[in-house]
């Protein structure tokens, strides 16, 4: 397994995912209403997670794979998929860029901000594409740079990032449409539809509580700031509140996302 692999399952296996990923489902069922998922159909779901829209999907009677790189990850989404009262989902670990499946295996292939985070996109959608069949559907939920979480990802990318001659492309780059038609080539009918899920929040400063003791890659952001001294670790969280402030109305914070739907030629 490559270091990047290696750190990203450490990143995402600490904290808590299956409490940050509260909000996830009503994203995921917006995407599979736009694929039109069917019982007569196959899914795939990339970098699955805990398997909120892998479950969807089987919920709505297709026969359904989730895939993620991160164990720890796949053993919340079959604790998920038993407390939904379903089965029959197949759950495999696996990488992004490197998908353990034949040439043309599904008929839908998905991901809710997982692929994104593939460190080289242009490997990752070929993978995607491969395995879907000639027809086949793709679909996509992704984080637009511009809105809530891409402020936050900046920000926290702004105490982490380290100088390097050829750095890896931002995964919110697959929430800007001009980029995503540029990597889509061999999809038709290419379709952007934007939606906007409101989280309760009691003020700021409690998400941000939850969010750094919960929060896989703003817990490995902490950890790096910590070394420089815990008034860094303040400024960040300054930094933090002042990044999703703007995104606050009535005690909820507004998170604003991108889905992406094409079929493939």
């Amino acid at each position: 397994m490559n270091e990047f692999n290696q750190k990203a399952i450490a990143t995402w296996s600490s904290g808590d995912y299956r409490s940050i990923a509260t909000f996830i489902p009503p994203i995921s069922a917006h995407l599979v209403r736009l694929v039109n998922i069917s019982p007569d159909k196959s899914v795939l779901d990339v970098a699955c997670g805990n398997g909120n829209t892998a479950i969807i999907a089987r919920r709505m009677g297709a026969s359904v794979t989730g895939l993620d790189l991160t164990s720890e990850l796949l053993d919340q989404a079959v604790e998920e998929e038993t407390m939904a009262e379903i089965d029959g989902i197949d759950w495999k670990q696996g990488d992004a860029e490197d998908l353990p499946f034949e040439d043309e295996s599904f008929d839908i292939v998905l991901s809710t901000f997982g692929h994104m985070f593939a460190p080289h996109p242009e490997v990752a959608i070929k993978e995607i594409l491969r395995v879907t069949k000639k027809g086949g559907s793709i679909g996509f939920a992704t984080w637009p740079p511009e809105l809530s979480v891409g402020s936050m990802f900046r920000t926290i990318g702004k105490y982490t990032s380290t100088s390097v001659s050829n750095p890896l492309p931002s995964p919110m780059e697959w929430g800007v449409p001009d980029v995503v038609r540029k990597r889509l080539s061999g999809v038709n009918e290419i379709y952007f539809e934007r939606g906007t899920v409101n989280v309760p929040i009691l003020s700021p400063n409690h998400y941000w509580v939850h969010f750094s003791t919960k929060y896989g890659p703003l817990m490995q952001a902490i950890r790096v700031v910590k070394e420089q001294g815990e008034e860094k670790v303040e400024l960040l969280r300054k930094d933090f509140l002042n990044a999703i402030k703007p995104y606050i109305y009535e005690n909820e914070l507004r998170v604003g996302y991108l889905l992406t739907i094409g079929i493939k030629a």
